[in-house]
């Protein structure tokens, strides 16, 4: 399969997608419809082009559309762009501003949507299947984006005729999440070979857990529950155990991964990854915020602690600038061997079970089932650092809501969550804004802070917009 991914991206990119477009990439042609698409092979080689796609959308975005705005990170030497992220400075000229590959991956899957079921020599259970990946991998990549930008554009069919426009106005984020995202996911879990369990794929549970995240996203909770009930009636899925902690993140093959992106230098090339957040040849572009180390230094018997950063540095709180936690470990100094940024081997996880554990203790909090709450709550504060929360203690749902997300913050670090969970739960400005003033203020800059809740969302890239005249920048950035 990693072999097929350098041959598909050539194919890919001159058969059914423009590499370097976004929605106006060149329509396919003649040629390429009625010679791709055609056999097992090409449906192999279109799937595997699938999950390139969010290896490029993610290797470059994954820390600044997850972490790097939180009060997870802070900027990492002086490096404009990561002092604009961490300051709140975004512009459309921000290198993640661009949504190039994401839209890429949603072209590859509606092509294979629209093609697949036409390939004869594919038996019904694997067609099935890549069509449920398909569906799965497009919703996912849709709901990056409604979360990034907010309103989007949305297409769900091949662009192949030279006659049809390739601008598109802003479909409303609502919209998009109920006409494109949930359904996509239902169908997905329609067609889904149910006994696929590879970590490396989008599987019935990853669906599944993509559902969850957005109906928490919506506020849903009744039927994040629902999906969350679905998620533990397949009985596959568990917490790994205390001494196999760091293999959810070196081998992603624990019960409690349910799916992770790999990306292997020797086959994907190099990545953004290590040299965001851990790299041996550079200085990482953000460094942990002293708000979460204090939490861990605080709690120094938590063993998520010294798995996400060294803590024999003597000036901790204020130079820990990699991270290690998806790196394996040296037998012989017990510290993991970080990568150089050309030579990054990671394992993300995208949903694994504490993930889900701690959506449903934040469902069942805002359904009144406090105590079911803080049963899972603990299931995972167990495991981390055996001491469990009394929830006589917790007197409201928002507080049972924010212990609920600090354990998310420490659990899921460095994952690419703590920013959608300040957003989501309405916390963004509250956190960031006094940090944002302190950050300002160490470098002797004016002190805005974070007010302006519009600057949650991202602006979108001076490339898409000079691309296409339908268009409207979020405020209030400018073009």
């Amino acid at each position: 399969m990693r072999r097929l991914i350098y041959i598909v991206f050539a194919l890919s990119c001159s058969l059914f997608i423009a590499c370097n477009k976004q929605l106006d990439q060149q329509p396919i042609s003649d040629l390429s419809s009625e010679l791709f698409w055609k056999t097992a092979e090409h449906a192999q080689l279109g799937n595997a082009a699938i999950y390139d796609g969010i290896q490029k959308t993610l290797s470059g975005n994954f820390t600044e559309w997850g972490d790097a705005r939180s009060d997870n990170f802070t900027y990492g030497g002086t490096g404009d762009n990561q002092i604009n992220i961490t300051l709140n400075g975004l512009n459309a000229t921000t290198g993640a501003a661009n949504w190039n590959n994401l839209y890429m991956t949603i072209a590859r899957a509606n092509a294979a949507i629209k093609y697949l079921p036409g390939i004869a020599d594919l038996s019904e259970l694997q067609r099935n299947n890549y069509l449920a990946e398909a569906y799965g991998i497009r919703a996912y990549m849709y709901f990056y984006a409604v979360r990034v930008w907010g309103a989007v554009p949305v297409r769900v069919t091949p662009y192949e005729d030279v006659a049809q426009s390739p601008n598109l106005p802003r479909s409303p984020a609502d919209s998009v999440i109920n006409n494109v995202i949930i359904p996509d996911l239902q169908k997905a879990l329609t067609l889904v070979d149910p006994n696929a369990i590879s970590t490396a794929e989008l599987t019935k549970g990853g669906i599944l857990s993509i559902l969850t995240e957005v109906y928490m996203w919506q506020k849903d909770y009744t039927n994040a529950l629902s999906a969350t009930d679905q998620l533990i009636a397949l009985h596959r899925y568990s917490l790994a155990p205390t001494a196999n902690y760091k293999d959810i993140f070196i081998t992603a093959t624990t019960k409690e991964n349910i799916w992770s992106l790999d990306w292997d230098f020797l086959t994907d090339g190099g990545n953004g990854i290590a040299g965001k957040i851990g790299a041996s040849d550079q200085t990482s572009n953000y460094y942990i915020d002293s708000t979460v180390l204090l939490k861990w230094e605080n709690n120094k018997v938590d063993i998520r602690r010294g798995i996400a950063y060294d803590t024999t540095v003597a000036d901790a709180l204020s130079r820990i600038i990699s991270i290690w936690k998806f790196y394996p470990v040296d037998v012989t100094t017990g510290k993991p061997v970080t990568p150089s940024r050309a030579q990054n081997e990671a394992k993300l996880p995208l949903y694994r079970w504490a993930d889900i554990l701690l959506l449903r203790a934040e469902a069942l909090n805002w359904t009144g089932d406090k105590p079911g709450a803080f049963t899972l709550l603990n299931q995972v504060r167990a495991r981390a650092r055996d001491t469990a929360l009394n929830e006589a203690d917790y007197a409201t749902q928002l507080d049972v809501e924010k212990v609920i997300l600090d354990e998310r913050q420490l659990e899921l670090f460095a994952e690419g969550k703590r920013w959608f969970d300040l957003v989501r739960t309405g916390r963004a400005l509250e956190v960031m804004d006094p940090l944002i003033r302190q950050r300002q203020s160490s470098l002797g800059v004016a002190q805005t802070g974070f007010a302006d809740p519009r600057l949650i969302l991202w602006p979108i890239s001076r490339d898409a917009l000079t691309r296409d005249p339908l268009l409207e920048q979020n405020p209030p950035y400018s073009n």
